[in-house]
């Protein structure tokens, strides 16, 4: 993948352990694993004369975690946004000044104003960075000779024991994601995937309890074994799926999004309670989402081009795919997760656990 209007640099990023007090000549910052370009955060440190210290980690539970004991050493974070609403809840966010970020008002308002229906807690709290879909990533020779002429447009493909049983020998995996996924097994049904009935609930659990046992794994990370080629199917998020596809690590992979509907996320900035240099943070979450920088970052990480004005940036010929480009017709059949809260993710959450000893 290219940019028309520049070459990449690729340049090291400091991975640094957290302090307890910012300097004002720092911004620390909490972030996914290798999730933004490292020239945005070089070129915020030459504009600004401030260092961006960066801790990245792993799971979506691990940053909710941190940020809930409220006391994180962090200036700014990103958080998956279904995160917010809960740790809004209980005290551990501050509220963006927005003023201080003028490059708000080039980001996707009708996305944003679409996320905000379906989680209007994180409103004040939170500002969007890197969109993206969750969807399958499965190796065409792969599929086509253990299931000839099965439909790979669809969420049976692996929700169905029978098909779930003859691909588990070249590996599926599943996203460990329980919101999304339970969200995804409802919409597979024909049911709301917003439901909170606990019969809607127990349905999905056993759509899932029906193919645990043909399932590798559950992962966060699933970059490198579809680069490798070590699995056939993956539940995965575009960003993963996507990466080495484009990448040119494989040319056996294809990345949809099932008919029946699918999960459109958004990975946001928010400011923790005991932030100490927020004016730092906000000049650091302005640079970011400039449109030069957020195109810089989405292509870095093959997110979805989330301002209107980045498109003009993109080489078309590399990024030209629906699931990164989102047009109208992809969005329909879209949607968000809505907010649950602390005691109802605790309780999926270890349900989640459960199916998957098999309990």
């Amino acid at each position: 993948m290219r940019l028309n209007v520049m070459a990449i640099s690729l340049c090291a990023v400091a991975v640094c352990a957290q302090q307890s007090v910012a300097e004002p000549s720092e911004v620390w910052f909490l972030n996914w694993s290798d999730y933004i370009d490292p020239s945005v955060t070089e070129s915020f440190k030459a504009g600004h004369g401030q260092n961006v210290e960066i801790e990245q980690y792993g799971e979506a539970n691990v940053a909710e975690s941190r940020l809930s004991a409220k006391d994180t050493g962090y200036d700014l974070a990103v958080i998956s946004a279904d995160s917010v609403a809960r740790l809004a809840e209980t005290g551990g966010l501050k509220r963006l000044d927005v003023s201080l970020a003028p490059n708000i008002a080039a980001l996707d308002r009708e996305l944003w104003d679409l996320f905000l229906s379906s989680m209007p807690q994180a409103g004040g709290y939170a500002v969007p960075y890197l969109w993206g879909t969750t969807g399958l990533a499965f190796d065409r020779e792969a599929v086509a000779e253990r299931l000839p002429g099965v439909a790979t447009d669809s969420w049976s493909l692996i929700f169905d024991p029978e098909n779930a049983a003859k691909l588990a020998d070249c590996g599926i995996v599943i996203a460990d994601s329980s919101e999304e996924v339970v969200a995804i097994a409802l919409a597979y049904l024909g049911k709301d995937p917003h439901s909170r009935e606990p019969e809607d609930i127990d349905a999905a659990f056993d759509v899932l309890a029906g193919i645990a046992p043909y399932v590798r794994s559950f992962e966060s990370t699933l970059y490198d074994g579809i680069g490798n080629e070590e699995m056939c199917v993956a539940l995965s998020w575009s960003t993963e799926a996507l990466t080495p596809i484009m990448e040119e690590l494989t040319d056996r992979f294809e990345f949809v999004l099932p008919k029946e509907g699918s999960n459109l996320w958004v990975d946001v900035f928010v400011m923790p309670v005991d932030a100490q240099n927020e004016t730092g943070a906000m000049q650091f979450l302005n640079h970011v989402i400039s449109p030069m920088n957020l195109t810089l970052s989405a292509v870095y990480n093959s997110g979805a081009i989330a301002a209107p004005i980045t498109l003009e940036l993109v080489d078309w010929e590399a990024y030209d795919v629906p699931a990164l480009t989102l047009p109208p017709e992809v969005r329909e059949n879209l949607f968000f997760l809505s907010d649950r809260s602390v005691e109802q993710k605790r309780a999926l959450e270890r349900r989640w656990r459960l199916m998957q000893v098999g309990m």
